[in-house]
């Protein structure tokens, strides 16, 4: 019984603070304050320097994919043969490929590790530039529109009006201020997408 009753008052104290959010946006609205919300990761995708570096480190990432999966190839034909002749083989030549084996599993695995560790820091690098110039932009915006707080999108939100979405004109706003080179000019998206 004890535990149910802990298990309810947690339930009820981690909703405390969405109501208190949503109570506190409702006093905002209700004195004239106004709140927003926006979409970061759409803004992310959204904008011409988005896409080109998102391209980009596709690029880098199918390349890497590729030169991982050549290797893995070549790792497993080497082991067939091994496993099919490792019965005629001498030893010496048996302990040759062996060590050929193992030196090429290791560089497999060397090259899959820093693969993943230049891929996430590339997308690291994006991302905190991008977001700079993007937590900037919302500022400025909300700033000249009077808007008092901008809420990030969350999936876990029940509900928002379309009309509160900002996420549309900051990426209009990022693409003027930002131009890429050569870029092509993408609809941005509908207010209210995540």
């Amino acid at each position: 019984m004890k535990k149910q009753v802990a298990f309810v008052l947690l339930a009820f104290v981690v909703q405390i603070p969405m109501i208190m959010t949503f109570s506190g946006a409702q006093d905002a609205s209700q004195t004239g304050t106004k709140f927003a919300f926006v979409n970061t990761l759409a803004i992310l995708q959204g904008t011409a320097e988005g896409r080109q570096q998102l391209q980009q480190i596709e690029a880098f990432k199918n390349e890497k994919q590729q030169a991982i999966q050549t290797q893995s190839e070549e790792l497993q034909a080497l082991r067939q043969q091994y496993d099919s002749q490792s019965r005629m083989l001498n030893p010496d030549t048996a302990a040759e490929m062996e060590r050929e084996i193992t030196t090429k599993d290791r560089q497999l695995r060397r090259l899959q590790e820093d693969a993943e560790i230049d891929l996430n820091r590339r997308q690291s690098e994006l991302l905190n530039r991008m977001s700079e110039k993007i937590q900037a932009l919302i500022a400025e915006y909300a700033e000249q529109n009077g808007i008092g707080v901008v809420f990030l999108q969350n999936p876990s939100l029940p509900y928002f009006a379309p009309a509160l979405d900002i996420t549309a004109q900051i990426i209009k706003i990022y693409d003027e201020k930002n131009p890429v080179a050569g870029a092509q000019p993408k609809a941005a998206p509908p207010a209210g997408t995540p």
